[in-house]
């Protein structure tokens, strides 16, 4: 069977590298070169995977987890992680189950899988953007913008539609909905999230460690909590927890975002701990005992926020003014404007719809030996390794499913 993969991507490469066991393969990619953004994740080092049994992935995937389940149990983390270890390209786990190559260099993940696919036969075609796919007669017609291809099967891996500088812009949407199928809306995942406070510019670059990210709905109700390293940028805020804040609440009308400073300690131990602080400091500054719990260029706007003067004495506060701090400690309040463009999102969440596609060969239900992995399906996880091995274990599925000539 003549196979073409469109998208050099970590799903095409692995789709390619199985299927190419007992067809003739030719991935396809508008860049000069294959996964070229696979080079930009992990900040250039490659989180390849997230080391945790199936059962525990699933529980961090956030839009169609039960798509998954056939694919993440047939190609687990292990499995990539043993993939790669074969080829001597050595890894290692680090805090939050995440993996990387022991180089910490995300070309060494790139070069162990051109080269799988290299000795596999598969061939590469690079600076080729695909512009309309047709089927006659049991045959695919794919026209680039500078040849036309045949063959007996297809496989759809070209991302989704963020970071459109390395080929994942979304322009094979169009032609997937030309061929039949329902493309969810794409939005943001992974992605910084965009704040009206006028005081952002005053603590760009400032960053939080153990803090609480919480998001509630306009009847203040609790939608998710989130422990972690945050960031406040230019317009908002990123870091880990923010980014996984943005795939959960990128479908919400409403949202009330609010910072817990002190997560670790309930609100009668933070009453204690500023009552000691006070009795410490009985002839200090207000702003004393605030730079003892939060940053320094946030200290300013923590007092703006309670009301009070930088030069206010510690001996004039009262009880209502400590749980007043206290209050704010727990829940430091964010205007909430948006997720940020869907350019700056590590990953998409949106896509074509799991609805059509067959979970245990990733066959489109619609088209006959059509077929699709990776981003460019509706689903995505959190933040750790979660999205590269969802890439891993979709195309190693639609690869096999191929080899097996299904």
């Amino acid at each position: 069977m003549d196979i073409i993969i469109i998208g050099a991507g970590p799903s095409g490469l692995m789709c390619a590298i199985e299927s190419a066991k007992n067809n003739n393969v030719i991935i396809i990619d508008q860049n000069e070169k294959a996964g070229k953004k696979l080079y930009i994740t992990g900040k250039g080092r490659c989180n390849v995977t997230n080391n945790v049994f199936p059962d525990e992935f699933l529980k961090s995937v956030i839009t169609n987890p039960k798509f998954l389940y056939s694919s993440i149990y047939t190609f687990t983390p292990q499995d990539t992680i043993d993939f790669f270890e074969n080829q001597n390209i050595h890894l290692k786990t680090e805090r939050g189950n995440r993996v990387f190559p022991v180089s910490d260099k995300a070309s060494d993940i790139t070069k162990g899988l051109v080269n799988k696919c290299i000795n596999n036969g598969v061939n590469f075609i690079y600076n080729e953007k695909v512009i309309d796919i047709n089927k006659s007669n049991e045959k695919f017609i794919i026209k680039t913008n500078k040849n036309i291809y045949y063959c007996d099967a297809v496989v759809m891996c070209g991302g989704g539609k963020s970071y459109p500088t390395t080929g994942s812009d979304g322009s094979l949407y169009h032609l997937i909905q030309n061929i039949g199928h329902k493309i969810i809306s794409p939005k943001p995942a992974l992605c910084p999230i965009v704040l009206k406070d006028k005081w952002i510019k005053d603590v760009e670059g400032i960053s939080l460690k153990n803090v609480s990210l919480i998001a509630s709905n306009q009847n203040n109700k609790i939608l998710h909590n989130l422990f972690g390293e945050m960031l406040f940028t230019r317009n908002g805020i990123s870091g880990p927890i923010s980014l996984s804040m943005s795939s959960l609440i990128n479908k919400e009308e409403t949202i009330k975002l609010e910072i817990d400073f002190k997560p670790a300690l309930s609100v009668e131990q933070l009453e204690a701990r500023i009552d000691r602080e006070c009795n410490y400091n009985i002839n200090s500054q207000i702003i004393t005992i605030l730079r003892s719990l939060l940053p320094k260029n946030i200290v300013p706007i923590f007092l703006e926020k309670l009301n009070m003067s930088i030069d206010k004495k510690v001996k004039t506060l009262n009880e209502k003014d400590k749980k007043n701090i206290v209050n704010i400690l727990k829940h430091f309040s964010l205007s909430f404007d948006k997720i940020d463009k869907i350019d700056y999102a590590i990953v998409t969440s949106g896509g074509v719809d799991t609805k059509e596609i067959n979970p245990k060969t990733m066959e489109s239900k619609i088209v006959k030996n059509l077929y699709f992995c990776g981003e460019i399906i509706d689903i995505d996880a959190l933040t750790g390794g979660f999205n590269i091995q969802i890439a891993f274990s979709t195309g190693y599925m639609a690869g096999k499913s191929l080899s097996k000539g299904e």
